[in-house]
This record gives structure tokens, C-alpha cells and sequence, in this order.
């Protein structure tokens, strides 16, 4: 289980909503299994149906253990490409679906795609 801090939930959460209907994607900085930040990557690239981020201008940090992202359909389940790309983005990803309100609204996976817990902290 993860748990993540009120500050973090709350920017996804704000930053979901204020690009909306276009996709967000940030990465997620934590001690241990507790998310306590939101990272925007530079030169972030927020579309209609996607978002992508330069990956090699980030820095090389280990507190960066997952990623996170909207989906503007209100569906927070992964499709295969989110899948596919979770590995690669670390042991967490959580998937933020309109209306973007409460943590009710965002589902975490495991690398392979698997739902996790995910609380507030």
C-alpha cells in the first residue's frame, strides 16, 4: 500500500482539473511508500487523448518512484500503452479520471498493471 501527502493529492487532483479535457502527466517523489510530491517534466507535452514528457531531462533522482497522469474519459483504468510504459516509469502510477475531486477519483498500479491501495496521508 502507498499513501500519499494531502499537498500532492491535492496539486494532481487541481492540475488535473485545470488542464482538463487535455491529459496531465507528472512524476511522483516519495520516502519510502509515502508520495510526497508531484514533479512536472520539462518540456511536458498535455493533448487531447495524450501527454508525454522529455524522460532524459529529468533528473537522475531515486526518490522518483512512479508516475501519474489524467485521463480525461473518466475512466482510470490503464490501456494497454499506459501497461506497457509502467515499467518504465517505476513501482508506482497512479491514473487521476474526471472530475478530478477526491482520491476516490485516482487508481494506483504496480509496475505489471496491478491495482494497489492508495490513501491519504
Amino acid at each position: 500500500m502507498y499513501r500519499i501527502k494531502k499537498e500532492a493529492l491535492e496539486f494532481i487532483l487541481g492540475v488535473s482539473r485545470s488542464l482538463y479535457p487535455r491529459e496531465f502527466i507528472g512524476f511522483l517523489r516519495a520516502e519510502g511508500d509515502f508520495i510526497t510530491e508531484v514533479i512536472v517534466a520539462p518540456r511536458a507535452l498535455y493533448g487531447h487523448g495524450f501527454a508525454s514528457s522529455e524522460s532524459y531531462l529529468m533528473p537522475v533522482d531515486s526518490t522518483i518512484i512512479g508516475s501519474v497522469h489524467s485521463h480525461p474519459s473518466g475512466n482510470n483504468r490503464p490501456s494497454q500503452q499506459d501497461i506497457n510504459l509502467f515499467g518504465k516509469k517505476g513501482k508506482i502510477n497512479l491514473i487521476v479520471a474526471y472530475p478530478y475531486q477526491t482520491i476516490n477519483d485516482i487508481a494506483a498500479y504496480d509496475q505489471a498493471g496491478n491495482l494497489t491501495q492508495l490513501e491519504t496521508a
